[in-house]
């Protein structure tokens, strides 16, 4: 199926999609959100493949959502929460193992996604970061899923201020499976892989599952999403972000 916001290509077993706006440093559209998802639906049924890789175009992974598409509609901002509640349900249960190769920042919904895959290999230009709450919102799947990976007070460090983590600082974190010199970083993610894709596959997708169980219960968090976009802080931060200025919350 040909895409116009992602690249897939297959190389012995392994499928690497590549998130494909680099003139928006692969921030997420709706568009690119949906193809993201059919290229999953397509790959996990192609029992060639796998494996799956995933990075970014240019000098960025994913910078999240596209701001300069928010609706500020109440109606349209339920509609579309409704589809990205399913998300996560979708890329945790993908039955093959996913590998993020992080080329760039992965910020908002692109950390995010990192959240939902299985390995990381980073660059070491890579950053991390969950910085919407300097929008005047929240990481919805964030904030239930990152104490967990990294305890309670990094988590609350990383959502309370929107800190950049460095590779080597998310690794530290645990975030990151390896972080690797940059030019290395589609080889070292590669070799990877291709031990992942000589395991049996039953007991790959066993294993995913099974450590898998347990990651839901983001419901209140994206409900609590929609809530916060309701707000004049939200409408006060979109605002602020694409006129570049300081944002001037008041609490409503």
């Amino acid at each position: 199926m040909p895409y116009k916001t992602i690249l897939v290509e297959k190389q012995d077993g392994v499928a690497i999609i590549t998130l494909n706006r680099p003139e928006k440093l692969n921030a997420v559209n709706v568009e690119m959100r949906q193809e993201f998802l059919n290229a999953l639906d397509e790959l996990e049924i192609d029992d060639e493949v796998k494996v799956v890789i995933v990075t970014g175009a240019g000098r960025a992974f994913c910078v999240g959502a596209d701001i300069s598409t928010f609706e500020i509609d109440p109606k349209i901002i339920r509609r579309n929460l409704i589809n990205l509640k399913r998300e996560p349900q979708r890329i945790l249960w993908f039955e093959k193992p996913i590998i993020g190769a992080v080329n760039g920042v992965a910020a908002g919904e692109g950390a995010q996604w990192l959240l939902q895959f299985d390995l990381m290999v980073a660059s070491d230009k890579a950053t991390i970061a969950f910085p919407a709450t300097s929008l005047g919102m929240a990481c919805p799947y964030a904030i239930i899923r990152l104490t967990s990976e990294v305890g309670r007070f990094r988590a609350k460090e990383a959502l309370m201020t929107s800190k950049y983590l460095s590779a080597e600082e998310a690794y530290q974190w645990g975030l990151v499976t390896k972080v690797v010199p940059h030019e290395q970083l589609m080889d070292a993610t590669m070799e990877l892989a291709n031990k992942i894709k000589n395991m049996p596959p039953i007991s790959i997708r066993t294993i995913k599952e099974a450590v898998n169980r347990g990651l839901g219960g983001y419901e209140y968090s994206y409900q609590a999403s929609v809530n916060q976009q309701l707000t004049d802080d939200f409408k006060e931060g979109v605002q602020a972000f694409l006129e570049k200025r300081q944002p001037k919350f008041q609490g409503k």
